[in-house]
C-alpha cells in the first residue's frame, strides 16, 4: 500500500509485491493514527474494485486479501475509514491521482511510472504473469490413431517379427519331429512355439539347440518388453507435465503467436498488449475477460497466475481455461516502495533499470540463460 500527502491527509494506494509482514509497520509511520490528538483524524476514504483474491464482492460487501488485511491494520492501530466501490479500476486511478480517494485496494501492480505518482506501501503479495487460452482436448480416437501410428509402436510391432522369423521359427524347425507335436498339424505346432517364445517361456523346448535359441530369445523379449515399458511411461509422463510450460519465453514472442486479448482496461497487462499491437477487447473483471475466452469471442488473456486462478474457481469448468505459456515475466516486484523512500539517485537508477528488464524481456532471457537447467 502507498501513500502521497495531501493537505490534511495521506493518499495511499495497494501493490502487489513480495513482502507482506512490514505492512503494519508502512502504516503506522505514515498515518499516525494511533497518536493522541485534539481534533480526530479525518476518516480516510479507501476505494476498491474486484480483483480477486486480492480484492473480492462477496455478494455486496468487500472481502480478499488486501481488503482483510487493512481492516486488520484500521481496527489494530484505530484508523477511522470509510470505503466504496469504484465503477472501474481506471476509475480507481483517476481518484487516487485526483485525490478524491485516500487509499486504493485492487492488487494494483508496481511500476516505474507509477512509483512516480504514487507512494506504495510494502508489497502484498507476489505472483507471475502468464498467458491463458482454452484447453482444446482432442478425441481419444484420434489420440489413439497417433499412438498406434508412432514410431515407438511400429518398432515394437518390429521387434515382434523379428523375434518371431529369428527365434520361433528356428525352434520350432528343430521341435516339429517330436512325439507330442505328431497330431498337431504345422500351423499350429508353429503358433504354439510363437505363443510360448512371447510370453518369455523356455518350457516348449525339449532340445538343447532349440533351449540355447530359446534362451537367447528370452534377452531380446526382455529388451522389447522394457522398450515397450519406457515408452508408456513416456507417454504418462507427457501427459503430467502437458499443462505445465516447458520454457520460459518473452512477453513479445507470446503475444506474437496471438490474435486477440480479453483485457481490463488500465491494468499494466493492457498497456503491455497494446504496446506490441495486440488486438484487445475490453471486460470490466477478471470474470468478464475468462467469460469471452470461453465464449470464443478472444483467443487468449494476458494476466497474473493468483487472479486469474482465483476468479476460475468460481466459473464454469467447461470449456476448460488453462496456462499456455510459462511464467513470462514476475510481476509486482519492480518497485517496492515509491522513489520517495529512496532518495540516492545511484538507488533510483538501479530500480530503474531493474523495472525495464522486467517489462522489456531481457530479465527473462537472462534468467532463463544462467537458471534454466
Amino acid at each position: 500500500m502507498a501513500g502521497v500527502s495531501l493537505r490534511r491527509r495521506h493518499r495511499l494506494i495497494t501493490a502487489c509485491s513480495t513482502f507482506s509482514l512490514c505492512l503494519c509497520s508502512a502504516f503506522g509511520h505514515g498515518l499516525h493514527a494511533a497518536e493522541p490528538s485534539l481534533n480526530p483524524p479525518a476518516p480516510v476514504d479507501v476505494i476498491w474494485f474486484p480483483n480477486p483474491p486480492y480484492a473480492v464482492d462477496a455478494q455486496g460487501v468487500p472481502s480478499g486479501l488486501e481488503i482483510d488485511l487493512w481492516r486488520m491494520i484500521a481496527e489494530t492501530r484505530q484508523i477511522p475509514y470509510r470505503i466504496r466501490r469504484a465503477e472501474s479500476f481506471e476509475s480507481l486511478i483517476e481518484q487516487i491521482s485526483s485525490g478524491e480517494a485516500d487509499l486504493a485496494i485492487s492488487g494494483v501492480l508496481i511500476n516505474e511510472n507509477r512509483s512516480k505518482i504514487f507512494q506504495f506501501s510494502f508489497p502484498t503479495a507476489s505472483s507471475n504473469l502468464k498467458l491463458y487460452k482454452l484447453e482444446k482436448k482432442k478425441p481419444t480416437a484420434i489420440k489413439l490413431l497417433r499412438i498406434i501410428l508412432s514410431r515407438e509402436v511400429l518398432l515394437i510391432f518390429i521387434g515382434l517379427i523379428l523375434i518371431a522369423c529369428l527365434f520361433a521359427i528356428p525352434v520350432w524347425l528343430l521341435e516339429r519331429h517330436r512325439q507330442d507335436f505328431s497330431s498337431l498339424r504345422k500351423r499350429h505346432q508353429l503358433i504354439f512355439i510363437l505363443q510360448k517364445t512371447l510370453l518369455l517361456s523356455t518350457d516348449h523346448t525339449k532340445r538343447s539347440k532349440s533351449r540355447i535359441i530359446s534362451i537367447g530369445s528370452l534377452f531380446a523379449r526382455v529388451l522389447l518388453t522394457a522398450y515397450f515399458a519406457s515408452y508408456v511411461l513416456k507417454l504418462s509422463n507427457e501427459a503430467s507435465t502437458s499443462k505445465e510450460a516447458k520454457t520460459e519465453s518473452t512477453v513479445q514472442a507470446e503475444i506474437q503467436q496471438q490474435s486477440s486479448f480479453a483485457t481490463i482496461p488500465g491494468y499494466i497487462q493492457t498497456s503491455i498488449l497494446k504496446s506490441n499491437g495486440a488486438k484487445t477487447v475490453a471486460c470490466n473483471i477478471a470474470s468478464a475477460c475468462v467469460a469471452l475466452l470461453q465464449q470464443g469471442r478472444v483467443d487468449a488473456i494476458l494476466d497474473d497466475e493468483q487472479t486469474i486462478q482465483a476468479t476460475l474457481d468460481t466459473m464454469p469448468a467447461s470449456p476448460k481455461v488453462s496456462a499456455a505459456s510459462g511464467a513470462l515475466m514476475p510481476l509486482f516486484m519492480a518497485f517496492a516502495f515509491s522513489n520517495r523512500f529512496s532518495q540516492d539517485p545511484r538507488a533510483q537508477a538501479i530500480n530503474i533499470g531493474i523495472s525495464r528488464s522486467y517489462y522489456d524481456g531481457s530479465y527473462s532471457k537472462l534468467k532463463q540463460h544462467w537458471m534454466t537447467p
